[in-house]
């Protein structure tokens, strides 16, 4: 029964679209989301909460995206507990797979500690592109839902991020076969996370650059929302 609740909640978390499952006696205080994804912007609609940094401090791993957009794995975030010169800087690692590569870069992004980022909203610009995430929602200790849009696509994308490094695989079969009955499993991508496969040379893969090809494949491929 708890697998079946998790599943449900990493469906509905990832968006999946049709009617919500809503799941009974769920310890997780889940916001309130949308029927369905066409009804729903990641842009326009009020989301964001002011998160406690302490516990959301650490590592996190991305599991999980929607849309399928093959551009990058092993993405890791860490997140500091305390902020510095008025700054929330993240350091991040992931392989850049974009032009069908396999570079593995070490980065990091800084936000000003402005009200907008205390409340879960981070903004990213690169020359004329800007993609905007905001924290939908997190436990803090397993899991952390995002949100996001670029400036060049008000499409949607959302990001799963677990603290355990690799998800089993007996979860994603799971998830896989719910979201195959609502035939939406296409929509889902699967980060790397193994050692084995998340090891590589470290290279020169501006996350300029990456932020730009994420957003551009998104915006061309992804004309309309996820859900018609």
């Amino acid at each position: 029964m708890q697998a079946q609740t998790n599943v449900f909640t990493i469906l509905a978390v990832l968006g999946i679209c049709g009617n919500l499952v809503s799941v009974a006696g769920s310890r997780l205080r889940m916001p309130r989301l949308p029927a369905a994804l066409e009804g729903f912007s990641c842009r326009n609609d009020s989301i964001g909460f002011n998160f406690n940094l302490t516990l959301l401090s650490g590592y996190w791993y991305e599991a999980a995206r929607v849309p399928n957009v093959q551009v990058l794995e092993c993405l890791n975030v860490s997140v500091p507990a305390e902020i510095e010169d008025k700054t929330l800087s993240l350091d991040l690692n992931f392989i850049s797979t974009v032009n069908n590569g396999w570079q593995f870069t070490k980065d990091s992004v800084d936000f000003p500690w402005v009200n907008r980022t205390q409340f879960g909203i981070f903004d990213l610009h690169y020359d004329t592109v800007t993609v905007t995430y905001k924290l939908m929602y997190t436990d803090y200790v397993s899991f952390a839902l995002i949100c996001g849009f670029g400036s060049i696509s008000p499409v949607p994308l959302f990001k799963l991020f677990t603290r355990q490094r690799e998800i089993s695989q007996a979860m994603i079969d799971l998830v896989k076969s719910v979201a195959e009955q609502n035939g939406v499993a296409s929509q889902i991508a699967w980060d790397k996370q193994s050692p084995d496969e998340c090891n590589g040379s470290t290279g020169p893969a501006p996350l300029a650059i990456l932020i730009s090809s994420i957003t551009l494949i998104w915006g061309l491929s992804w004309g309309k929302r996820i859900c018609t």
